[in-house]
């Protein structure tokens, strides 16, 4: 019961409503890709998708059905040819960049003509939520640097210069990342995370109350 209203809940967040649109897609590519979270979903989706994925971590930490190349995304080059993919994703990845201009411009050269891109990245809003003294060990970012490695968070505007100017795209959503159906029981998965520490579940109800997180949406040009 609880897993299907979990399930239902998910469905609404922004993210996944993104997921349930790559049915078209033949290839995706996940920058920054991790432990392949994001993939994995998807996969249970559509499992005959082609996945792809880049990132600093080692080959073996990654899903075997990800196509897995090791990229320091700081120098913007991508080992893909022009105009490869039909999505791309680009979660939590932006805020980690020192030089995130030329990674734009090598997002524009490996997308296909209408091939879209998701990106997710902290709100500025992020520098201003108190880093709560619970449960540090779990190391959940609420505080936009308690990430160490985070450089700088985003804004709204900045996300959508940032699609059309330097990935060339056609700027289709830029908004909050935030469930609705979530909200109401918010507060008090916060209060009992603090009373019974829990720092992952207080730290992901205050990115969806607060508003912590940002996305935009761009298409490359079919002309």
């Amino acid at each position: 019961m609880l897993e299907s209203l979990k399930f239902f809940i998910l469905r609404f967040d922004r993210r996944r409503r993104f997921f349930r649109t790559l049915a078209p897609a033949q290839r995706i590519l996940d920058i920054g890709c991790g432990t392949g979270k994001n993939v994995t979903e998807i996969q249970r989706l559509f499992p005959s998708l082609e996945f792809h994925g880049v990132d600093l971590l080692q080959d073996s930490q990654v899903p075997p059905f990800v196509q897995y190349k090791r990229v320091d995304l700081e120098d913007g080059a991508l080992p893909y040819p022009d105009e490869y993919f039909d999505a791309i994703l680009v979660v939590h990845v932006l805020e980690h960049l020192h030089r995130p201009l030329r990674l734009g411009s090598e997002i524009h050269r490996v997308l296909k003509k209408g091939g879209r891109v998701y990106v997710e990245t902290p709100n500025w809003i992020s520098l201003f939520i108190p880093s709560l003294a619970v449960d540090r060990s779990q190391m959940q970012t609420i505080n936009f640097f308690d990430d160490h490695t985070h450089v700088k968070p985003w804004s709204r505007q900045g996300l959508y210069a940032y699609l059309g100017a330097c990935c060339h795209l056609e700027v289709e959503k830029v908004g909050t990342v935030r469930n609705w159906l979530r909200l109401p029981g918010d507060p008090f998965v916060i209060l009992a995370g603090l009373v019974i520490p829990n720092r992952g579940n207080v730290a992901s109800a205050i990115w969806n109350l607060t508003g912590w997180r940002i996305y935009g949406v761009g298409k490359k040009s079919t002309h």
